[in-house]
């Protein structure tokens, strides 16, 4: 399957010649139209029933286009559109809207941007003239400038060409996210970072509604594919593909569906995605990410242990949700500070990061909301000399003395700990612990 996701390139050209200037010299271009339909056509024009004409080529067109999308099989293009509503026994002629048949061709390669636009400003005109009431049709209409570029139009883009164009690709593509799980380093992995973006769309899209309705060894390779895939498409997905993303993760959760939870939670992980995760769940990752943390660090080996349990905190997002943010910050900065034997030195890259994320607004909550009850952070200024000297020097760092802290105690706090004054910061520390 080498070079099998690039799988169609815009066809490029015209194929009625700029000589053929009358509708029998176009129309004769068409190799998609039956002789009947180009005597109908070039008797229509003659007959200056321009707008009769200029419907009837349309509507082929259109059919012949739907035709080719439909050669696709009627469910992928469902999934191509995000219409649950196709199946294999839906009329393309039917369900296919004309938008819809214009931009997915467009999309696929199947005709290009300029042709795509033609045709859809030609089925406005079509349609205005279509809403005229008696009286004003009978002062409006096409001409025959018009009627001329609905058929040169309609030629070059679908009617003038041979077989049904269909990119037989995407199925085979679609076919393979199913049946195998790609490597990060397989050709196709490369390609697929390279192609247009509406592929990328698709085979999330297809992925997520695989890994919700497939079995078997089908659902395995999808959930894989998941996993090497997702952090390929991440940096090329809008944020409507990837709140789908987070939304497909709070479904398999509810679901209780857990091969599902763990692929998309390894995928959302790599590309730190749980900021579109709905809050509420997103707000349980990160508590739950924190807690293990503290649990690390407050456990046997916690130095060996605190740098990956950071880091992988570090890449659930690039905000801490306000549910999850006081747990969070205890469990960041009692790894920032550590304990009465030091601190993890190989954590602390890590810690520095999630720190200087905050912003004034998160310092000034934690300030005010958090610290006073925060009975970890606060033992450890209470009682040990190590994290108090680490306090002072973070204090010093983020500027907290300039944050504004309504609590008389935090203040006292935050000025002792900008002036060094480790007895003071042992007796505030004290102080608010004794009150929780």
């Amino acid at each position: 399957m080498a070079n099998s996701v690039v799988v169609w390139t815009e066809p490029g050209g015209a194929i009625v010649p700029k000589s053929a200037t009358t509708a029998v010299d176009i129309a004769n271009v068409a190799k998609a139209l039956s002789t009947r339909d180009k005597r109908q056509i070039v008797t229509a024009f003659e007959s200056e029933a321009y707008e009769m004409m200029a419907g009837f080529i349309l509507n082929k067109a259109l059919s012949q286009l739907k035709r080719q999308l439909a050669s696709l099989g009627m469910e992928f293009v469902g999934e191509m559109l995000g219409r649950q509503d196709l199946n294999a026994d839906s009329i393309p002629t039917v369900a296919i809207s004309n938008f819809e048949a214009i931009n997915l061709a467009r999309e696929l390669g199947i005709i290009n941007s300029t042709d795509a636009k033609r045709l859809t400003q030609h089925l406005e005109l079509l349609a205005h003239f279509d809403s005229l009431d008696v009286h004003d049709a009978e002062f409006e209409e096409m001409s025959r400038e018009e009627a001329l570029s609905f058929l040169r139009t309609c030629i070059n883009s679908v009617l003038g060409r041979e077989g049904t164009f269909a990119p037989v690709e995407f199925v085979e593509f679609r076919s393979a996210l199913e049946s195998r799980t790609f490597k990060a380093t397989d050709a196709d992995v490369e390609t697929l970072n390279a192609a247009p973006y509406f592929f990328k769309k698709t085979t999330l899209s297809i992925l997520l509604s695989s890994m919700k309705t497939r079995s078997g060894a089908q659902f395995e390779h999808t959930l894989g594919n998941i996993v090497v895939l997702v952090p390929v498409l991440w940096p090329h997905l809008r944020d409507s593909e990837k709140w789908s993303l987070g939304q497909s993760y709070a479904e398999v959760v509810a679901a209780g569906n857990t091969a599902a939870v763990l692929a998309l939670k390894k995928a959302l992980t790599a590309v730190r995605g749980f900021d579109y995760v709905p809050e509420t769940l997103r707000s349980q990752t990160f508590s739950a990410a924190a807690s293990d943390i503290i649990n690390v660090h407050t456990s046997m080996n916690n130095f060996y242990n605190e740098p990956s349990a950071v880091a992988a905190l570090a890449k659930l997002g690039t905000t801490i949700p306000w549910p999850a943010f006081p747990i969070c910050m205890s469990a960041i900065l009692a790894v920032s500070i550590g304990n009465s034997y030091g601190h993890s030195w190989d954590a602390q890259p890590e810690v520095d990061a999630l720190l200087q994320r905050l912003s004034n607004n998160q310092w000034e909550y934690y300030l005010n909301s958090c610290l006073a009850g925060d009975e970890l952070i606060l033992q450890k200024l209470a009682w040990y000399d190590k994290p108090r000297d680490r306090w002072i020097l973070l204090v010093q760092k983020y500027a907290l003395n300039t944050k504004s802290a309504k609590s008389r105690d935090v203040r006292q706090l935050i000025k002792a700990s900008s002036e060094n004054d480790v007895t003071k910061i042992g007796t505030i520390s004290a102080k608010l612990l004794d009150a929780n």
